[in-house]
């Protein structure tokens, strides 16, 4: 690759991959932004939720947690050429065997790409990293679930390209009808190149794995929630609280520990018989400016 098309490709995710607690010499940097308008509203404190189809990126033992078949999209915009969209379901089999699991797409346009220091660019081009990922969940007993995912990481950098197979391992526990316990590993699997035809290969690309554990604490209508995150070797503290004011509209709030650009989130949602419509701010220090996200959560 390029160093003037990796430079360029730097500069763009630098402010946003730096705020998501990822180094930018690292490949699949937007997958590491946290998925959901719920889960961001939380603080992305989700690993020992359940109950809902976003949690399927962050714990794929919280599949068993629905009753029915359940899907959540999201979509989401930094600044003006950085956008991601997200795609998750849950669904129960037979018995105690649950599905899930979902489709995330990142892209950055209008990247430019120069051969010497001009003030004009050579071309423009795009970067797309891509998700696709499904598994299964197992109720054990009430207390205890365990689920696994699979799937491949796709990237591409103007006319590079790359792959890799990876996985998620989780598990969570009720020690008592208010408190649940979940841990888990995803996005686990080897380093990945990306190639082009004639030239060499890339240096190799770390995957975005991340290491959870949490728990949550109910008490009537109020949710509680902190989990510890490790990402690129460094742990991070995420906090996360929800309140259901009427049985139609609930407020958020989550603060996260540890990162450059970000701390505290808040977020809401409007909920109207099988339909959710979740809103999470986002909002960045250092004059970055904000995230706005968007889901719709259904049931069926």
């Amino acid at each position: 690759m390029t160093r003037q098309l990796s430079t360029s490709y730097v500069m763009s995710l630098a402010i946003l991959v730096f705020g998501s607690g990822a180094y930018a010499q690292d490949g699949l940097a937007l997958m590491k932004v946290e998925p959901g308008a719920r889960p961001s509203g939380m603080g992305s404190a989700f690993v020992s939720l359940t109950g809902d189809p976003n949690v399927s990126a962050y714990n794929p033992a919280g599949a068993t947690g629905g009753s029915k078949f359940s899907a959540a999209f999201s979509h989401s915009t930094y600044w003006e050429n950085i956008r991601l969209e997200n795609g998750f379901f849950t669904s129960p089999l037979k018995g105690r065997l649950f599905i899930h699991g979902g489709i995330r797409y990142a892209t950055i346009d209008n990247l430019e790409m120069r051969q010497s220091p001009v003030d004009i660019p050579d071309a423009l081009f795009e970067a797309n990293d891509v998700s696709f990922k499904a598994g299964l969940a197992y109720r054990f007993s009430e207390k205890v679930s365990a689920g696994i995912g699979a799937g491949w990481f796709i990237e591409k950098i103007e006319s590079w390209r790359g792959s890799a197979f990876n996985v998620d391992f989780g598990i969570q526990a009720v020690p008592r009808p208010d408190v649940r316990l979940g841990a888990a590993v995803t996005d686990l699997g080897s380093d990945f190149n990306l190639t082009k035809s004639g030239a060499v290969s890339s240096r190799d690309i770390s995957l975005p794995t991340a290491y959870r554990f949490g728990g949550s604490y109910t008490y009537r209508k109020y949710l509680g929630a902190a989990d510890i995150v490790v990402l690129d070797d460094k742990a991070h503290l995420h906090l996360g609280a929800e309140s259901r004011l009427h049985e139609l509209f609930q407020l958020r709030a989550g603060f996260m520990s540890g990162y450059d650009s970000k701390n505290f989130t808040a977020g809401a949602s409007f909920t109207r018989s099988s339909l959710r419509v979740d809103y999470a701010f986002v909002p960045y220090t250092h004059s970055l400016g904000t995230s706005h996200i968007f889901s719709f959560v259904f049931e069926i």
